[in-house]
Formats: structure tokens, sequence, C-alpha cells
């Protein structure tokens, strides 16, 4: 499943990168959007990981509502201890991030996402980025109110850290980031003109190859996609982030992203780090959408008096 085709020359798209609990940073970005910039701005949302999970709760809220700042409680503190990432799960003969307690009860029902607007037709779609176990290919799968809770199951399938897979439909799937961590590529390839990038990590981020071991622990029993994974992962991740910052012409790429790297990390737990994450992530949105939308008011008021200067003539 491929991004649809754009719907106009001029469509926008928003990306919003994952990367575990780095991920509290977008959340606190896409709070501030849903303020003052919502998802209607946009033709299109594409979530990777943990990004897919702020991201439906953006595309989902409203500007009266701001359901969206619901999901700044479960990073601020809903994730911290033990209650969705213990390592003492192991020795009970389960997984070390508890997906069920993420997705069935925070998403599902302490915090739940309004599951039937994603089949309302002003809401902007809001598409998924999963792995496929059997193709070796990313996809991206629209949300509805019938596969969510599945879909960001299968999106924040972290290897290791989860079983690192679930089965959607008649294939298994794993998390997004492990082959398209940040589909930028996809989404220009689709004719998505104006792209929106929220970034977990700071623009000039580069990322190393991934271990051998990392990879074999990642998916012991698939030669194939840990190969991808030591060998691709990096590559992918780099160039995504080359045609972030070099777009080719005809392209503009706005990005949102930290002014240094964020206090948390991929496994975070500690209730300060992730509450330090989230505010920063609140301040760099506040401040780059309170500028965009100004700049967006002087081009209007800027064309208006063109056209009056030319009438006048």
């Amino acid at each position: 499943m491929r991004i649809p085709e754009a719907p106009g020359r001029k469509s926008r798209a928003l990306i919003v990168e994952g990367g575990g609990m780095r991920g509290s940073f977008a959340g606190g970005v896409l709070a501030s959007m849903s303020r003052i910039y919502p998802a209607s701005n946009f033709d299109i949302v594409v979530g990777v990981s943990a990004g897919s999970c702020s991201a439906a709760y953006y595309v989902a809220s409203t500007p009266a509502e701001r359901l969206v700042e619901f999901c700044l409680d479960v990073w601020r503190y809903e994730l911290t201890g033990s209650k969705f990432i213990s390592y003492w799960n192991v020795l009970k003969g389960k997984t070390i991030l508890n997906q069920e307690y993420l997705i069935d009860y925070l998403f599902g029902k302490k915090y739940p996402i309004p599951k039937g607007r994603m089949d309302e037709p002003d809401v902007t779609p809001c598409y998924v980025t999963v792995t496929n176990l059997h193709t070796f290919l990313p996809e991206y799968v629209r949300a509805t109110s019938s596969n969510l809770l599945s879909l960001l199951k299968a999106a924040t399938s972290l290897p290791i850290a989860t079983r690192g897979r679930r089965r959607l439909g008649e294939h298994e799937y794993t998390d997004g980031a492990v082959l398209d961590p940040m589909p930028i590529e996809a989404v220009m390839e689709a004719g998505y003109k104006d792209i929106t990038v929220v970034l977990n990590h700071p623009r000039s981020h580069r990322s190393d190859p991934v271990g051998k071991m990392l990879s074999w622990l990642s998916f012991p029993g698939n030669k194939t996609i840990r190969q991808m994974i030591s060998r691709e992962h990096h590559i992918r991740f780099n160039r995504a982030f080359d045609l972030i910052n070099h777009p080719p012409t005809g392209f503009k790429v706005n990005i949102v992203d930290p002014d240094k790297p964020v206090a948390a990390g991929l496994v975070t737990r500690d209730m300060g780090r992730l509450n330090r994450t989230v505010d920063h992530g609140i301040e760099t949105g506040l401040r780059y959408f309170s500028e965009l939308q100004k700049s967006r008011v002087f081009a209007r008021f800027r064309d208006f008096f063109k056209r009056s200067s030319s009438g006048s003539r």
C-alpha cells in the first residue's frame, strides 16, 4: 500500500517521526499545533512508530476540543515508572513494553481516540507506516474506525521490546521505522509538494549502522529482515534526512525539530525527562507555528495590496 496520490499541485502533507519515548517531543509539538494550526491545514498526515499515536490524536481533534492535549497526559504521567516499560516482564514471560496497556487501555479507554472520526469525509486522512514481514516492504495504511488500534499496535511493535510483529489481515507487520524511519521519499513520490516534518531528532542528526547482534536480537528467526536492518536502516534514515535538508527543486520542506537532542531516549521511563521533552516540543511548536501563521497573514495582505495596486492602474 502506497501513499495516495496528491489531490492537487499544491497539496500539503505532514509527517511525524517516531523514536520510542522521544516521541513525547512530537506529542508536545502536535498539541501546540492543534491550537493554531489544526490538521485541516493538511491534505494528508503520515505517522511513523510512536509518531503515529500522536498523529491519530491530532487528526481526530478539533481546535475547540484540543483532544490532542489528552495525549500529553499519556506522555507525562501514564508511561512513567514500570506500568508501560518494565525489564522485569521478561522474567514473567511477557514483553518489556506493554502494548495492551498503551493501546487497548490508554488509547482505547482512559484517553480514547474517537475512532469514528477517522471515517468522516471532512477529516484529514491519517496514514500509518508499517513494515510488511512477508514482502519486506514498507506500507502506508489508512487509519479507520475499524483498524485504528490494531494498526497502532503494529506500528509500535518495537523489536526486542515487544514481540516485534502483529497480524493485520493476511500478513504480519512490524514497526514502520524498521524499513522507512522517515517516509519523506514516499510522500514526495505521491506528489505532495509542501511537506511539514516533525522530527524527534535535530535535523543534523545522522544514524549509525545497526550492529549485527542488535539486528539478530530484533528478529532472531528472520534472516532477511535482520540483514536489511544491519545493512540498510542507517542508509534509509540518512537519505531521508538528506532529502529533508536539501529537497529537490519544486518541493518545500518545513522542518519542526528540537534545537538540541531531547531529554528522553528510546525507552525512557523517568517522569522528569519525559516532561522536559514534552515541554520542549510545546515550546518548539508554538514558536514555529506562530511565526508561520504571521507569515501567512502577511502574505495574504501583501497579495491583497498587490491586486489592489494592479487594479487601480
